[in-house]
Order: C-alpha cells, then sequence, then structure tokens
C-alpha cells in the first residue's frame, strides 16, 4: 500500500492516506488477526472486502504513530467506528483506488472522499438544498466537494436519520478553496465545523474538525 500523503492537519489532527493496490491475500497476510473478524466474514464482495482489510491496516499504522497499542475496532449504535480501549478519535474512508484514515487526539472527526463523476449530476438535486444547487451550477468539481463535505460533517456527528439535504448546509464557497465551513442541525442541536479539503487526482478529500 503505497503512501500518498501524511499530513499533521493541526497538533492534534493527522491524516494517512495509501494507494489500495494489494490484492485480498497481501491485506489478509500483513493486517493478521484483529477483532471484529465476524464483520468481515459478513461481507461477500471481494472489492469491499479488500477495502475493509485496508482500512484496517491503515488505521492501525496510524494509531501506531502515537505510540497506541492497536487493538482493534468497534462501532456504537450509529454505526461510528471507535478504537478499542482508547479514547482518541478516528474516521475512515475509502475509494476502489484509495483508503485514507484521520485520528484526533481529542475530538471527534469525519473524513470523506469521492471522485469526481457524472453520477454526482444526476444525485445532486438528492443531497443539495436549493441554495446549494443554485450555487454548484451542475459543476463536478463543486459537487463532489458538497458530497465529500456533507459525508465528512455527517461521520464527525455520528448519528443516523440526518438528512444531507435538509439538515447539513455547506456555505458558499470558490471551487479552489481548501477550507470550507458547514453546519449540522439535528432537533435544537447545532454543529458548525471547518472542513479541509485536499485533491488527489480527481478525488476530492474532505476532512471535518
Amino acid at each position: 500500500m503505497p503512501l500518498v500523503h501524511s499530513e499533521k492537519i493541526d497538533a492534534n489532527t493527522t491524516l494517512l492516506l495509501w494507494n489500495l493496490t494489494e490484492d485480498e491475500s497481501v491485506l489478509r497476510e500483513m493486517l493478521g488477526q484483529v477483532n471484529n473478524m465476524d464483520e468481515l466474514a459478513s461481507i461477500s464482495h471481494p472489492q469491499k472486502i479488500r477495502e475493509w482489510l485496508a482500512s484496517r491496516l491503515l488505521i492501525k499504522k496510524l494509531v501506531e504513530e502515537f505510540g497506541i497499542l492497536y487493538e482493534g475496532l468497534h462501532k456504537d449504535e450509529h454505526g461510528k467506528a471507535f478504537l478499542v480501549n482508547n479514547g482518541s478519535h478516528i474516521s475512515l474512508t475509502h475509494t476502489a483506488d484509495y483508503v485514507a484514515a484521520v485520528l484526533n487526539l481529542e475530538s471527534s472527526v469525519g473524513i470523506d472522499m469521492e471522485k469526481r463523476s457524472e453520477k454526482l449530476i444526476r444525485t445532486a438535486r438528492k443531497f443539495l438544498s436549493e441554495a446549494e444547487f443554485e450555487h454548484s451550477g451542475n459543476d463536478i468539481t463543486r459537487l463532489c466537494i458538497y458530497w465529500c463535505a456533507k459525508e465528512a460533517l455527517y461521520k464527525l456527528y455520528g448519528k443516523k436519520k440526518i438528512s444531507f439535504k435538509h439538515d447539513i448546509l455547506i456555505h458558499p464557497f470558490e471551487s479552489d478553496q481548501l477550507v470550507i465551513s458547514g453546519t449540522l442541525t439535528d432537533d435544537e442541536k447545532i454543529v458548525s465545523s471547518p472542513i479541509q479539503l485536499f485533491w488527489i487526482e480527481d478525488h476530492c478529500l474532505a476532512i471535518s474538525l
């Protein structure tokens, strides 16, 4: 898994991004036995198996860089992942080509990665408010930023039953901005977050802090 990008986002937050090139057998050998292997047993699609293995391998490497013993991951009732026996916060994302992980020592964090594609034009009205849709101008780059930013903020919050279209709003931005902002509203709770953007070829990567 060639390391593509490693960056200390701030004093408590570090990002690792790897190019996913290995086949399943190599990834299994590299990872070894970790907890929640029963979760892997429930996955049947070969690519999804590779992504699961690679994401656990990457988070293991990331936490060990902080001197943290990796004992595996567990998920809460909303599907949000946490480290076993450690209070640091993590988030994972993967595509067919890349797997990325971010760790924050003190507070919740969210990450997402998406490739620019025509499907974003077809689905835009499902996840954008009217104001966001008008701002996007059906531009694939802006649509990709909107999707990644909303997904990252959703992962930071970590609870289900949130509408991307109505509950998560991204403030207007320029296509070349590297830091944007968004707001998630859940009943009377409001979460505002800066969102850092990276571009790796045609992929947008967003981190919500």
